[in-house]
């Protein structure tokens, strides 16, 4: 029972740490986007480099460390403070 408890428990760790983002993925420089006048800003959460924690900007692009919620982020990219 012991075993089985272990490995499940050392599974569910290893599961946990491959979903996150690599460090260097989450402090990629967020790309400028040129938005066209009809496109539909939203509202997303990135990894800043200057603060060190998870950002909101408008936005109409996409990128690897684009999030739709604060979370997310956080969860994704541990690596900075979180406040």
């Amino acid at each position: 029972m012991k075993a089985t408890l272990v490995a499940i428990c050392f599974i569910a760790a290893v599961a946990y740490s491959m979903g996150r983002l690599s460090e260097q993925q989450c402090r990629a420089p967020v790309p400028s986007t040129l938005c066209a006048s009809e496109a539909d800003l939203r509202t997303i959460f990135y990894f800043s480099n200057h603060t060190n924690k998870c950002e909101k900007m408008l936005s109409c692009g996409v990128g690897v460390n684009h999030f739709e919620k604060k979370k997310c982020c956080e969860s994704e990219c541990p690596y900075g403070k979180k406040l």
